[in-house]
């Protein structure tokens, strides 16, 4: 049975509290936002003044960057806007009526909220208000937020085994001391990739093949929850059927769009950290736009589980980590000016852009949702 479509309100299941974004916008308990911005400043603390210092000198890279110019900052914000851009086409493709402008600032807002305020998937929640303040319906608007999580894992999944195919294209992977890592990485991911792509399209085609996961996960489930003591066990068939039901839809009429335009949003940022590194004095002899893209793929990879909340120390560490192991000794200061430049665009300049961008679009209202306004946004 397919969803309702958007001109049917009345007809809209309830969605879980897990996966509904009204719920996920309810301002998270002082005790959870407090552990939760100690935990992301003790990781800053740790990556930035404690293991970096050991290996870096601060002031090479403050030199690096005094060397750039304003013609070169100015291509590298041309590019990072290029890639904000791309990278909101993925909600323009999602969810039906997000214009080509609304799409990059969905995705501002949600990566700038995120960064800044890192409670779990509250971003998600603060985007769905904003998607339901431009008349999106609510299935729409919370299928497609549901989806870019999805969507944009995926896509990461995807990046290894192309990784592998440029390394091999140029050359690069031969001469590479972890040739055999890099292969293993790729396999690894492409599997995780197929095997993954498999299962929503066969979940989403297929009323047997939903009720097969659903019996197989939920046996697993219990099992193991059995084997830890556990005797209640969460309705795992019940959420598959949910997915499918919900998601169906959107996924059989925009899921390969989508995927496709979210590869695409990983080659511009691919893009922004090879020029951001060029700029910072890392030529192409020491370190091969196919090695770029490896790393680059590697810690796409390694972040699908957040190791940080915000996403903020951790990649940086290990971009600077790969990218040091490929060139050796003396390009240490200039590999993390270039890594550091990129996360300026990716991770920093979008938080002040949000907020920003919440003030403009809620003019008028709260720049976070209340209580009220989010119980009338689930209903309305």
């Amino acid at each position: 049975m397919l969803p309702p479509t958007t001109d049917e309100p009345d007809l809209e299941p309830d969605l879980e509290p897990a996966t509904d974004p009204a719920s996920q916008a309810a301002p998270p308990s002082r005790r959870s936002a407090l552990l939760r911005s100690g935990l992301i400043v003790g990781v800053l603390v740790v990556v930035f003044l404690v293991i970096l210092p050991r290996y870096i000198d601060y002031s090479e890279v403050a030199a690096a960057f005094s060397a750039l110019t304003l013609n070169e900052i100015a291509i590298m914000t041309v590019l990072g806007i290029i890639a904000w851009f791309v990278s909101g086409l993925v909600f323009c493709a999602l969810i039906p009526g997000v214009s080509i402008i609304r799409g990059p600032t969905s995705w501002l807002i949600l990566s700038g909220i995120g960064s800044s305020v890192p409670f779990g998937p509250w971003n998600m929640g603060v985007l769905w208000v904003v998607i339901r303040g431009w008349g999106v319906a609510n299935i729409p608007a919370t299928s497609g937020i549901a989806l870019y999580g999805i969507v944009n894992e995926l896509s990461r999944l995807f990046l290894p085994l192309f990784a592998v195919i440029v390394l091999a294209v140029t050359g690069d992977l031969s001469k590479a001391q972890n040739a055999d890592k890099a292969w293993a990485v790729a396999v690894i991911s492409a599997i995780a990739f197929v095997v993954a792509t498999a299962v929503i399209i066969a979940v989403v085609r297929s009323e047997r093949a939903a009720d097969w996961l659903g019996r197989t996960l939920q046996r697993i489930v219990s099992w193991t929850l059995q084997r830890l003591g556990r005797d209640q066990a969460p309705d795992v068939s019940g959420s598959v059927h949910r997915f499918r039901d919900q998601l169906g839809l959107v996924i059989r009429d925009r899921g390969l769009a989508a995927l496709a335009v979210s590869i695409a949003s990983q080659f511009a940022w691919i893009a922004v950290l090879t020029v951001a590194l060029r700029l910072t004095g890392v030529p192409q002899s020491v370190i091969s736009l196919g090695e770029i893209f490896g790393v680059y793929a590697l810690v796409m990879v390694l972040t699908i589980i957040p190791l940080s909340p915000g996403g903020a120390g951790v990649p940086e560490l290990l971009f600077i980590s790969g990218f040091t192991t490929i060139a050796g000794t003396g390009y240490e200061a200039a590999i993390t000016a270039g890594v550091f430049l990129y996360r300026i665009y990716y991770w920093f300049v979008p938080i002040p852009l949000a907020w920003i961008l919440l003030k403009v679009v809620r003019r008028g209202k709260s720049m976070l949702p209340t209580t009220t306004e989010l119980k009338a946004a689930a209903h309305g």
